[in-house]
């Protein structure tokens, strides 16, 4: 496997867990169809309630409201969805462009393809639990719900994309006190989101919602007794270091009928390779692989994350490299570009091969079509090249030609930081 040092952390696993063999906006039209089964309005409602900022204070306020410590025995006894009502459940680690530029740090069950708008199907909640937040969307372009709910006090979870909520919760709801925002994000109109604290018993199987009849519903999993390694952990929020898969904390019985249904967001492509439920931590220090800023923003300060740039691999098949391009280096548009690679050399290489050598590395063999996940690849005309400074620092160019002239980065490199 080529996913990052740092991948068998986001697919940690606590004690009881056994080894296994083996889409939110109608955006830029360079994604294509892994992007338009999410939808415009499934972007929006992500964008403005997603922000994961009050971690700490949640765990502090349910240990507080006597929820037990998590114990080494599975979390969950219910899958929320229906097995036939999903196509598959995507692993960890997929990018869709502007959003996910780096890898999701969340599952989403599959539902609608792009001409399709099934909505209404029931997502009911995967165990006993204590629902802490619970915030809805609103905006020209549809509503929503994100509901935030704790097992116990070192294990966080949430379903979003819900369209409906059930009427326990909107009655819960409706009577709490709210903090509410505006967010403007495009010249489409503004989109308020309104929060509300709350302390809420529910039980396994017990209704949530419904599907809010864009590509899916999303299923994450925050797990604070494990850890993965960035190599800057000051620029991801709280959260960020302790996302995992769900499904590694259901039932054995019902973790193996998920694990048949990870796959590509269409349900034509199973992942096969360990670990199956994906991986989120791509990072290897020293390389160019993983994740990386630009300027003064990053995960904690900033909720506009399409400048980034992540240079990681494909979520079904990791054997598959992907540039994930954001907005910042001239000449490319955003998009996600893959290559032939190439054991040797400084052409086409792996990313976790370019390293602080005074090197540069030039790309060209750009694939088309769909990677092995199907999400839409671009082909850049020209070269991308890189060079890696040092372990923070990464030089980004683009240029014409091809990699058969020897090259060397120039003042338009543009500079992205870990």
């Amino acid at each position: 496997m080529v996913e990052g040092a740092g991948a068998g952390a986001v697919a940690g696993r606590p004690c009881f867990e056994k080894q296994q063999s083996g889409f939110t906006h109608l955006g830029l039209v360079i994604i294509g169809l892994a992007v338009i089964v999410i939808g415009v309005a499934g972007w929006r409602v992500w964008e403005a309630n997603h922000k994961d900022s009050t971690s700490s204070s949640e765990l502090t306020m349910v240990q507080a409201d006597g929820l037990e410590a998590c114990r080494d025995e599975p979390l969950f006894d219910h899958i929320p969805m229906a097995l036939e009502d999903f196509r598959a459940f995507r692993p960890l680690g997929f990018v869709s462009i502007p959003i996910h530029i780096f890898g999701a740090k969340h599952s989403n069950f599959a539902i609608n393809l792009p001409d399709e708008h099934v909505s209404g199907l029931r997502v009911d909640f995967p165990g006993d639990a204590v629902v802490t937040s619970l915030v809805s969307t609103s905006s020209s372009s549809g509503d929503g719900y994100q509901i935030t709910f704790y097992p116990c006090q070192e294990f966080k979870s949430y379903l979003t994309h819900l369209g409906t909520i059930s009427d326990r919760l909107k009655a819960e709801f409706d009577k709490a006190d709210k903090d509410c925002q505006d967010f403007v994000f495009d010249s489409s109109g503004t989109t308020t989101k309104c929060t509300a604290i709350m302390n809420l018993k529910v039980s396994s199987g017990e209704q949530a919602g419904t599907n809010d009849g864009f590509g899916g519903v999303d299923w994450g999993a925050v797990d604070f007794r494990i850890s993965a390694e960035y190599v800057v952990p000051s620029h991801y929020d709280g959260d960020y270091p302790h996302y995992t898969s769900p499904v590694l904390y259901l039932r054995d019985d019902l973790k193996t009928k998920m694990l048949d249904k990870l796959g590509s967001w269409d349900g034509e492509v199973e992942r096969t390779v360990e670990p199956r439920v994906g991986s989120l931590d791509q990072d290897i220090k020293g390389t160019a692989q993983g994740n990386w800023f630009v300027g003064d923003k990053n995960f904690y300060n900033s909720q506009d994350f399409s400048p980034f740039l992540a240079l990681l691999h494909d979520y079904i098949d990791p054997t598959q490299p992907e540039f994930s391009m954001g907005t910042s280096v001239s000449g490319l548009t955003s998009g996600v570009y893959s290559f032939t690679v190439s054991s040797s050399g400084q052409n086409n290489r792996d990313f976790k091969d370019v390293k602080p050598d005074g090197k540069v590395y030039c790309y060209d063999t750009w694939l088309s079509g769909r990677s092995s996940g199907h999400v839409n690849l671009s082909t850049p005309t020209g070269v991308i090249l890189l060079k890696v400074p040092d372990d923070l620092s990464l030089l980004v160019e683009h240029q014409t030609g091809s990699c058969d002239t020897v090259r060397s980065m120039t003042a338009s490199a543009t500079t992205f930081t870990r």
